[in-house]
């Protein structure tokens, strides 16, 4: 796995172990969505009530399935924490000024605390987005990145999740148009453009990317791409 580990770096152990629970964590995530595509869920808007659809979509993949999943590798301990729009603080780049980030899904891995420094809960953050004509959104998550700087410690890559809703396109479409974006965009700054990396056997709709903060620290993104084309309905 290609990733940087930036100022928290330490040594290769450390990454190695975040590297793999970091992979456990998108194996989760990974699960969750094959067991919703092989339980026949289907997500009906109708019934969201005042839930934003982004929102409603990322509830049921955390609350009714990535919980127990994420549960099923500890045993039933408390070493993973997951919360939904939990705010981290972060200095911009952009004003200097300090800000609140609500992050999608936000995972707290206790077990790295002996690795990253007892007092710290490193985190994971995974950001979703709908893709459904345009992916300026998602785009748009990758461009917030290069521009904050985390107080807390966050890990040093970011998780990235598109819901596709559009039945034209598949992961494969949607890497293309990304990385078309992503070699004309004067404000993202790219090392390596989506490349394929298999985080579980046979879910293809897995990339890497790498780029660089303003201040030219790079960082990687991981990217899963779950096709909810023909499991929602409007």
């Amino acid at each position: 796995m290609d990733l940087n580990a930036s100022k928290y770096l330490k040594n290769r152990k450390q990454l190695s172990l975040t590297q793999m629970r970091v992979n456990e964590i998108l194996v989760c995530v990974i699960n969750s969505y094959e067991k919703i595509i092989a339980e026949g869920i289907v997500f009906d808007y109708s019934k969201r009530g005042r839930i934003k659809k982004e929102d409603f979509l990322r509830n049921r993949l955390v609350d009714d399935y990535l919980v127990y999943e994420l549960n099923l590798i500890e045993s039933g301990t408390e070493n993973f924490t997951i919360n939904k729009e939990t705010s981290e603080e972060y200095k911009s780049f952009l004003d200097g000024e300090l800000h609140n980030d609500p992050i999608d899904i936000h995972i707290v891995d206790s077990a790295l605390k002996d690795y990253w420094g007892k007092e710290t809960k490193p985190y994971f953050a995974i950001e979703c987005k709908r893709l459904i004509s345009s992916i300026s959104s998602y785009i748009n998550d990758t461009k917030k990145a290069t521009e904050r700087d985390y107080t807390r410690l966050r890990l040093p890559f970011e998780g990235q999740l598109g819901f596709i809703e559009n039945d034209k396109w598949n992961h494969k479409t949607i890497k293309k148009i990304i990385n078309k974006n992503l070699s004309s965009n004067s404000y993202i700054e790219t090392i390596k453009q989506l490349e394929s990396f298999r985080v579980k056997a046979k879910f293809e709709a897995s990339y890497l990317s790498a780029h660089k903060k303003k201040n030219k620290t790079p960082f990687s993104i991981i990217h899963l791409f779950l096709n909810y084309s023909k499991i929602v309905i409007n």
